[in-house]
C-alpha cells in the first residue's frame, strides 16, 4: 500500500469507529498525507457528541487537521445519510485541496451488500457490491476483514468507538451482519464472508467488460449509424432490427442507456420490467409506444424513438411514413403523394414526417461554408406561423432534416437536387 499512496493528499471519513480509524492510520503509514472529516448527524444524542468529541481529541493528539460537518436535518433515511456524508466528504476534499477521499468500507461490508442486493433481485453491476474506486472515492480495506481490523488496532493500543445501534436488529443490513452471515458460515461455508467477497471481485470484472461491449453495441444500434452526434433536445433512436438480435444481456443495457440519455442521465425509477418492454417495443409494429418513468418510447417504422416526459407530447402530433426510391406514398393528412426517385442523394431510412423536438438543417452561408441551423429557428426567421408549423411535411432521417415542403421549398445543402416528385 506504500507505494501506491505515497505522497497522496487523502481525505479520510472518519467516524471513529474500528474501520475509519485503522484507515487513517494505516494511510498515513502508507505515506499519504492525511486530513479528516467528521459528520455528526446528531441521530444518537449524547452518542453521537461523544463520537465527536472523540474524533476531535484524536485529530489533536495526531496532528491532523479534521473538518466537521453536521447534518441540518433531525431525521433521514440511510440513502439520505449516505448523500449528505459524501457531500460533506467532497466539500473537505476540496477544502483541502486533497486528490482523494478515503472511507473504511471492509470486506465483510462488502459481503453485506452483495446479499442485500441480491435480495433485491440486483444484476450483475449490483452483484459486485462495493466498488474500490468511485471518483474521487477509495476503499483501500475493501478486501480487508473485520477481525483484521480490529486486530491491527488491538495490536497497536489504538482506541475506537463502538457504534450501539451496530447490534440493533431494527436495521436491514445489521440483520444480515449479525444474524444471516453467522449462519452461513455456521451451516454452509465458515469463509463464507471472504467467499462473498472474493466472488463480487469477480463479477465487477465480468461487468466491466461486459458495458464495453455494450456501449460499442450501443453505437452501433444508433438510427443513422452515426452520421451526426445527437444535439440539444432531438429525440434519441436505435434501430430497432438492431436490438433485437443483441443478447439480452447486451440489449438491456443499451435499452437502460438509452433511457439515461433521455432521462438526462437518471434511471431512477427504472427496473428490468421498463426495459423488457422496450425490448418487446422493439420486435413489436407500428405505431405501439411504451410510457416509462419519465421517459416515452415510440416505434416507427423500425426505430424506437426515446422521448423525454417534457417532450413526450411531441410524438403524437403529426404524422411519419417511410419513404423508398420508387414508391408514391400518400399522406391523407395533407392530402398530397410523394414519390422519391432512383437515385436520390440522401441517406436511409428516410421518412415524411411532421416536425420532433431538435430537428435541424444544414444550410450554406455566403462563404460556402455549412452551418447547421435547429428547424424551430428556420420556422421563426421565416415567420411561418405556429399553428402551421406541425403540419408542415419533412423529409428526414432521425433528427435531420433533409427538406422542407413549406413554400417553394428549402432543402440541406449538402445535397443536390431534391430527388423526389409532390403531387
Amino acid at each position: 500500500m506504500r507505494d501506491k499512496y505515497s505522497g497522496d493528499d487523502i481525505v479520510v471519513g472518519l467516524s471513529g469507529g474500528a474501520d475509519s480509524v485503522a484507515l487513517l492510520f494505516v494511510l498515513r503509514e502508507a505515506g499519504a498525507r492525511v486530513f479528516a472529516a467528521h459528520v455528526n448527524h446528531g441521530l444518537r444524542g449524547e452518542e453521537s457528541e461523544r463520537d465527536e468529541a472523540f474524533v476531535r481529541d484524536l485529530c489533536a493528539r495526531e496532528g491532523i487537521e479534521l473538518r466537521v460537518f453536521r447534518a441540518s436535518f433531525d431525521k433521514f433515511s440511510e440513502e439520505e445519510g449516505r448523500i449528505a456524508r459524501y457531500r460533506f466528504f467532497e466539500q473537505a476534499r476540496l477544502d483541502f485541496n486533497a486528490r482523494k477521499i478515503a472511507v473504511g468500507h471492509n470486506a465483510d461490508d462488502n459481503a453485506e451488500t452483495v446479499l442485500m442486493n441480491l435480495c433485491r433481485g440486483a444484476g450483475l453491476r449490483g452483484l459486485g457490491g462495493i466498488p474500490p474506486i468511485s471518483g474521487a472515492i477509495i476503499r483501500p480495506l475493501l478486501e480487508v476483514s473485520r477481525a483484521e481490523i480490529e486486530a491491527f488496532l488491538h495490536e497497536r493500543g489504538i482506541e475506537f468507538l463502538v457504534d450501539s445501534t451496530n447490534s440493533s436488529n431494527d436495521f436491514a443490513r445489521n440483520r444480515v451482519r449479525n444474524k444471516i452471515i453467522p449462519a452461513l458460515e455456521a451451516e454452509i461455508n465458515s469463509g463464507a464472508r471472504a467467499a462473498i467477497a472474493r466472488a463480487a471481485g469477480i463479477l465487477r470484472g465480468d461487468c466491466d467488460f461486459i458495458e464495453g461491449v455494450a456501449r460499442e453495441a450501443y453505437a452501433e444500434c444508433m438510427a443513422g449509424g452515426g452520421m451526426s452526434p445527437r444535439t440539444g433536445d432531438s429525440p434519441l433512436c436505435l434501430c430497432a432490427d438492431k436490438l433485437a438480435v443483441l443478447h439480452d444481456a447486451i440489449a438491456a443495457r443499451v435499452v437502460r442507456r438509452a433511457i439515461a440519455e433521455a432521462r438526462r442521465q437518471d434511471l431512477t425509477d427504472i427496473s428490468q420490467v421498463h426495459v423488457a418492454a422496450v425490448m418487446e417495443l422493439a420486435r413489436g409494429g407500428s405505431g405501439r409506444e411504451v410510457h416509462l418513468p419519465g421517459c416515452v418510447v415510440v416505434w416507427q417504422y423500425g426505430v424506437l424513438i426515446f422521448y423525454a416526459a417534457e417532450n413526450a407530447a411531441a410524438e403524437n402530433a403529426g404524422f411519419c411514413y417511410e419513404i423508398t426510391s420508387g414508391v408514391c406514398v400518400f399522406v391523407p393528412e395533407i392530402g398530397k403523394e410523394f414519390t422519391l426517385l432512383h437515385g436520390h442523394p440522401y441517406p436511409e431510412p428516410l421518412f415524411l414526417r411532421t416536425r420532433r423536438p431538435g430537428d435541424k438543417i444544414t444550410f450554406k452561408n455566403a462563404d460556402g461554408k455549412f452551418f447547421t441551423k435547429k428547424l424551430q429557428d428556420y420556422f421563426t426567421d421565416e415567420k411561418i406561423p405556429r399553428r402551421k408549423r406541425d403540419e408542415i411535411p419533412l423529409l428526414a432521417h432521425g433528427g435531420e432534416v433533409f427538406w422542407i415542403f413549406a413554400g417553394k421549398g428549402r432543402g440541406d445543402a449538402r445535397f443536390e437536387g431534391g430527388g423526389f416528385v409532390v403531387s
